[in-house]
């Protein structure tokens, strides 16, 4: 036997004592705080958890480097020590389910409409696979005392982390009531929300940490064992196919059954593996020798060396290329599973399920007899290997058992966002996780943008007390916002409700001066007065009068408007303050005057829509700057108090027709960020958006997209800025409505919406043709 292999089966070695209590199976000694875990004579072990990453729906070149990082990971394992790659499949709990994603009532006469929306998603849940899959690397070591195997896990967490990163995934070190929450709710499923556990205090009351996470009773019987009242089998991979494929382990995990699949994966150093395969290549060239003397003894000279002993020199001297050419080492490895059902014949049906998957890929499980106890303790992550049965692999053959599937998304507290195309759970996405909360929803007529905007502002209008204000080009959103109690704002030529262009709350601005900011959005609405723009001469008017007007009211003047400002252009000596003066004439004095008055909007209502439909395409360049500018000083009054905004800003292309305009969102983009805002802008023009540099730099900059159906020149675009994939491309090419793909931090999932349709919320909502008959009654 390998030198390596020895040690370790003699170091795992030990007397068997029949476990005269439920505790005494879980065979962990010691635990510390900080989730390390003494699980034997001198042998330590540490959790890690890892995130998935999206590799089903990778394209075949980001597979094979996805593989080749994957292989670079299982080599950096260290041969002093045994890795343990665990899968944990658990149903989510019910109650902290609900508690965490239904919206609570609150007797607002909006009650009616969180029924609804609640019932919508617990309809999604119970459809839904309604699981969560966590990934866990456990790494276990011998060493004398806790302060060596805590060295020793510093240098490993320091190279999983690398290692993990270039993968794309994160892995992070498992606390010890962390850790112990996991066997808990694997030993006593369906009681996840009774798991409190404090360490400190238990340590007082000089409590066994056992009693809180053991079920009531085991009993092993011969091929599988009762856990409290479920039953539960071990199973183990017997014989591997000479071609397994790398989609083996998301299909066995693929279940809708509460199951842990491990990989234990002993490392043999290269030198002792090269020394290994030499002796087996001797042996077999010394065995092909003496059959050939043999045969030339019979005057046989011409006879051709068997099948078998061939085969035996092919394969030791593929294995030889693969660790001294390839990159490749020598490794012991053992695949098991324990899965649990609530009865025997449950039980029975999964693992013929389980058995079968394992055929249809040439592989064969074997139900463990006699060693169902051993079995189970292997298979769960605490660092133990009771099982004998490793079979010798390459890093390439362990890496092809992929534990890498798909993405999820499922915050705390986060807003419902559509379902995971391809494991099919529920995608909670909360913002206030990311970098940033700036976001972007993008894709064609009728691919659904508006109705995803409208899903959002339902959820914060019900289910948070924060402030959402709109702007609204085509009337599509007064509707719903009149139901949720807001108010709309309809401004167009000679309408009674007013936005004063020039108005600036204190604290206005980047942090700097706010004149010099105000200067810079006047200056983007004279861009939009003529097509042919403004000249230097006229910026340096514009400006020099926008700091007179703002310097009369800092001394005691009224509020200033467009109007004063005018009135000031006509003061100015200049030709060209004249010219400035007749171009701003209609839009101050004439009929397109909507933004020359003192604001008379009520600004009280949490939730507000800004109506521009009639504003004009002369003025709707023009509105949206303004109404932008006005929702900045909202959030910073907002801000000042300690709450929190929500912008959403349809037709968003429009206003990148030209430099002042673009500059100016942009600045305002980063300035929502600052001041507890988050940001949504709306477009149909993707291809038009990424022409502009600011533009497609506030795209790349902001971690929450959702992409919908999106047309050919735009989807290349998206692809090169964002580094999508060819195959997840595939998820907004004729997509159907509200189905696409969701940017979300470093994650980028498909995913599925589909609302419920005899709703008065979808009703409220939806904005196609034939449907949208409540829309039309309240317009």
């Amino acid at each position: 036997m390998i030198k390596t292999l020895s040690n370790i089966f003699k170091q795992d070695k030990e007397k068997f004592v029949i476990p005269r209590s439920v505790q005494q199976v879980i065979p962990i000694e010691t635990i510390w705080s900080d989730g390390i875990f003494k699980i034997g004579r001198n042998k330590f072990a540490r959790t890690y958890k890892f995130t998935d990453i999206n590799y089903a729906v990778a394209s075949k070149v980001d597979k094979e480097t996805m593989f080749l990082e994957y292989m670079d990971l299982l080599n950096s394992f260290d041969c002093g020590g045994t890795t343990k790659i665990t899968i944990n499949n658990r149903r989510l709990n019910k109650v902290d389910f609900e508690k965490a994603i239904l919206i609570p009532m609150q007797e607002d006469g909006l009650d009616l409409y969180r029924k609804e929306y609640n019932n919508m998603l617990l309809d999604k849940a119970t459809s839904s696979n309604s699981m969560v899959q966590e990934k866990y690397v456990t790494v276990s070591c011998y060493k004398k005392t806790i302060e060596e195997a805590r060295t020793y896990f510093a240098r490993v967490t320091t190279e999983l982390n690398s290692h993990f990163a270039r993968l794309g995934s994160k892995c992070v070190e498992i606390n010890g009531e962390d850790k112990l929450r996991i066997l808990h709710d694997f030993y006593r499923t369906g009681e996840e929300s009774g798991f409190h556990f404090d360490i400190q205090e238990n340590m007082r009351k000089g409590h066994s940490f056992k009693d809180y996470i053991c079920p009531d009773t085991f009993e092993f019987e011969k091929d599988y064992f009762r856990m409290g009242d479920r039953y539960g089998r071990v199973l183990f991979l017997r014989e591997y196919a000479s071609y397994i494929k790398d989609d083996m382990i998301a299909e066995l995990t693929d279940m809708n059954r509460n199951l842990m699949l491990s990989i234990d994966v002993i490392p043999v150093p290269t030198d002792e593996a090269v020394q290994e395969v030499e002796k087996r290549l001797l042996g077999v060239e010394t065995n092909i020798t003496n059959w050939q003397r043999r045969q030339n003894a019979n005057n046989n000279f011409s006879a051709v060396i068997p099948y078998d002993l061939e085969q035996q020199r092919k394969e030791s001297k593929e294995f030889m290329d693969d660790l001294t050419t390839r990159d490749q080492r020598m490794m012991f490895g053992i695949l098991t599973m324990v899965h649990t059902a609530e009865s025997k014949k449950q039980l029975d049906a999964d693992t013929e399920t389980l058995l079968t998957i394992g055929r249809k890929k040439l592989c064969q499980f074997s139900v463990l007899k006699f060693q169902q106890m051993d079995g189970l303790n292997t298979a769960l992550p605490i660092g133990h290997r009771k099982i004998p049965a490793v079979r010798t692999l390459t890093s390439e053959s362990v890496a092809v058992l992929m534990p890498f599937r798909v993405q999820e998304i499922m915050d705390a507290g986060g807003i419902y966002c559509g379902e995971n195309a391809i494991s099919h759970n529920l995608i909670m996405c909360n913002k206030e996780k990311l970098l940033n909360p700036n976001s972007f929803l993008l894709g064609v007529p009728g691919s659904g943008k508006s109705f995803n905007a409208k899903m959002q502002i339902v959820f914060l209008a019900l289910a948070t007390q924060d402030d959402i204000l709109i702007c609204d080009p085509e009337r599509e959103y007064a509707s719903l916002v009149e139901a949720m109690g807001g108010e709309v704002v309809r401004i167009a030529a000679g309408s009674r409700d007013h936005i004063n262009a020039m108005d600036m709350v204190d604290g206005y601005g980047d942090g700097g001066d706010p004149v010099i900011e105000k200067s810079q959005f006047i200056l983007s609405l004279f861009e939009q007065l003529d097509k042919k723009g403004i000249n230097a001469k006229e910026r340096s008017i514009i400006d020099r009068c926008v700091g007179e007007v703002y310097e009369e009211y800092q001394h005691g003047g009224a509020v200033p408007t467009l109007r004063v400002l005018r009135e000031k252009f006509l003061e100015q000596e200049e030709p060209e303050a004249q010219d400035l003066a007749l171009v701003s004439e209609l839009f101050t004095n004439g009929s397109l005057d909507a933004f020359a008055h003192e604001s008379n909007v009520d600004v009280n209502n949490r939730i507000m829509v800004y109506d521009i439909l009639d504003l004009g395409k002369q003025l709707k360049t023009m509105g949206l700057l303004v109404i932008t500018d006005a929702m900045l000083n909202r959030v910073t009054e907002n801000w000042k108090q300690g709450k929190r905004t929500h912008i959403f800003l349809d037709e968003f292309h429009v206003v990148f027709e030209n430099e002042y305009s673009g500059a100016f969102f942009n600045s305002a983009w980063r300035r929502f960020r600052k001041r507890n805002a988050f940001p949504t802008a709306i477009t149909q023009n993707v291809e038009y958006l990424l022409d502009s540099v600011l533009a497609s730099t506030m795209i790349s900059n902001s971690e929450y997209i959702v992409m919908l159906n999106q047309a050919e020149p735009d989807r290349a675009k998206l692809a090169t800025l964002l580094n999508i994939s060819t195959e997840q491309m595939g998820y907004i090419t004729n997509a159907d409505a509200g189905c696409g793909l969701v940017k979300y931090g470093s994650s980028l999932v498909p995913f599925v919406n589909r609302f419920p349709t005899n709703t008065r919320l979808y009703k409220l909502m939806t904005t196609k043709p034939g449907e949208d008959s409540i829309n039309r009654g309240r317009m």
